[in-house]
């Protein structure tokens, strides 16, 4: 990738706080969510004077949407389908304890959260997931900011940074930072 990327996660929902899986599902920002997008903003005023000059994109959902429209100061950013978030199907919702009691078998299976991205039944899973994100990262021409999710993020981040796809599960997304990303290189603002 010859552009320098920003990306960020959005803040924290009601459902992160409640440890249920969002996915293709919304739920609102939190208060801390909200402070989160803030820092975002401080970070992004503080790293990218000329944030204008920038492409900015984000996902449809809401919680996407509502982080950009705080961190980005209030810069509109093109909504892309493909930063959504991926479809964790019939887990969609659930807390820990409530796949458990579902899928058993399933979710003992599940080492971390893109074993759940691969095991959720009826989910897109991580191949499709990782087909489309490359196809948004083909299509950049300039230097971006990108809102968009935890598993969108652990992907494109190890994409753009060329991990194996082994070790995507290890690639940790905390709220209320900024990843910058340039010449394979990431770098974590706060």
């Amino acid at each position: 990738m010859p552009h320098e990327l920003y990306l960020l996660r959005h803040g924290e929902t009601e459902w992160n706080r409640e440890g249920r899986i969002q996915g293709s599902q919304d739920s609102p920002l939190t208060a801390r969510g909200r402070a989160q997008a803030t820092a975002q903003a401080d970070i992004l005023a503080r790293e990218v004077p000329q944030m204008w000059q920038l492409a900015r994109y984000c996902s449809p959902l809401r919680r996407a949407r509502d982080t950009a429209r705080i961190a980005l100061d209030g810069l509109v950013p093109v909504i892309d389908r493909r930063l959504r978030e991926v479809d964790f199907g019939a887990w969609e919702g659930l807390t820990p304890a409530e796949r458990g009691a579902r899928d058993p078998q399933l979710v003992a299976g599940c080492a971390g959260d893109l074993d759940l991205c691969r095991s959720a039944p009826g989910g897109e899973g991580l191949i499709g997931l990782e087909t489309r994100l490359r196809g948004f990262l083909a299509d950049l021409r300039a230097p971006s900011i990108i809102v968009s999710h935890k598993i969108v993020l652990m992907v494109l981040r190890g994409v753009l940074t060329d991990r194996p796809a082994m070790e995507w599960d290890r690639i940790d997304v905390p709220q209320g930072v900024v990843f910058r990303i340039g010449n394979g290189r990431e770098t974590v603002l706060h």
